[in-house]
């Protein structure tokens, strides 16, 4: 990933710690997956920490719903559907991944990174911004 590629940065917290640092991690999963992809690490290594990536946004992900749902916010449904995409792109790339490892796309990659951090500046400050901890 070049150094124009998104990453944490504070005007990303939501106010909201355990938050927060969920969003710090999977930035910081994704960063970290391009580098061992780029530092040519065997296609196992990259597997697993992608799956490591799946398996923790998937629970951050059902983090944030529980806390929608329960303060009955109107943006669930949607927010539900967004994390869907994030998990279906990912997904995309562990497919691709075990199918051809040397074409797999950095690209989409960089496109999950952006995604995420774009979600998190703008769809999960729009529920943030009204629901204080």
């Amino acid at each position: 990933m070049n150094t124009d590629t998104p990453g944490w940065s504070p005007n990303l917290a939501m106010g909201h710690p355990e938050i927060d640092e969920q969003h710090r991690m999977l930035i910081h999963m994704i960063r970290e997956l391009s580098a061992r992809m780029d530092a040519g690490e065997h296609r196992q290594g990259v597997l697993d920490a992608l799956q490591g990536l799946l398996a923790y946004a998937a629970t951050h992900f059902e983090d944030e719903e529980e806390m929608m749902e329960e303060a009955e916010w109107e943006g669930l449904d949607r927010h539900e559907g967004l994390h869907a995409e994030f998990l279906w792109k990912a997904g995309d790339l562990e497919a691709q991944l075990k199918d051809d490892y040397a074409q797999a796309s950095r690209e989409l990659l960089e496109y999950l990174l952006t995604w995420l951090v774009a979600h998190i500046a703008t769809e999960d400050r729009a529920f943030f911004s009204r629901a204080r901890p």
